[in-house]
């Protein structure tokens, strides 16, 4: 494990309380009215599959996934998060995305829920993702849009992000503030542009097959005015992505 993906590991355990806290008791807006039915949408029927929640934190949605007739194993580099979520029954172990102790062929769908945003590098979990898949297996990842993701996204900035930085890889480190509570640690997001994921998906087998952007509807937006500060601009992508 190098020194970026050991320091990540590293806050992740220190976070790991106050996350498996935020998930279950439905703190975060973002997930529970917007990015998993996203998500959900884009897996699609997946009853009979072998799926892999590849970053699974406290295991919520390797559970939902379950309860949908999936054969799913949840894997996380933290121990903190891989424990509580076997706490709740399941197949879970705590694993690098970079290392899968997984056969090649063997899956039918890869799902990632705001994992590549935490990765210092996704190149070694493509090409692990695309080495476990069978042919036409799925890739689905959520994660932070690069094009407008900033420092201040969710406290209602809705500037994009200049040339100067889009192009290159950065991080942003800030502590989580869900629903008023703050993290213990930092925690880094990692933001690259969209050629590079296309390329990278590219090189390790894959084709892309759908692009989202989820966002609240119009209902929501008149219905609940916290829309308007939490969602100022796009925040969230949702790619697909199929193995040839």
């Amino acid at each position: 494990m190098d020194a970026g993906t050991e320091l990540t590991r590293e806050r992740w355990e220190a976070n790991a309380a106050y996350w498996v806290k935020i998930i279950r008791e439905g703190r975060d807006r973002y997930r529970t009215e917007l990015t998993d039915d996203a998500l959900l949408g884009a897996v699609g029927e997946c009853a009979g599959l072998r799926v892999l929640d590849a970053g699974c934190g406290e295991g919520y949605l390797t559970r939902r996934l379950a309860g949908l007739g999936a054969h799913v194993a949840g894997m996380d580099v933290c121990r903190g998060l891989v424990e509580a979520a076997a706490g709740l029954g399941g197949a879970y172990a705590s694993a690098s995305v970079d290392a899968l102790p997984l056969r090649d062929g063997t899956l039918d769908l890869v799902v990632c829920n705001h994992l590549f945003s935490h990765l210092p590098d996704p190149s070694g979990a493509i090409g692990e993702f695309g080495r476990v898949l069978r042919s036409g297996g799925r890739l689905v990842v959520l994660t932070l849009h690069p094009c407008f993701y900033n420092e201040a996204s969710e406290r209602g900035a809705a500037d994009s992000v200049p040339a100067s930085r889009y192009f290159a890889a950065r991080g942003i480190d800030q502590h989580f503030v869900v629903d008023g509570l703050e993290s213990p640690s930092v925690i880094t997001s990692w933001l690259r542009p969209l050629e590079y994921y296309s390329a990278t998906l590219r090189d390790a087998g894959f084709v892309i097959t759908d692009i989202r952007e989820p966002r609240p509807d119009e209902e929501q937006v008149r219905a609940d005015p916290w829309w308007h500060e939490g969602f100022p601009t796009a925040l969230f992508i949702l790619l697909t992505a199929e193995r040839r």
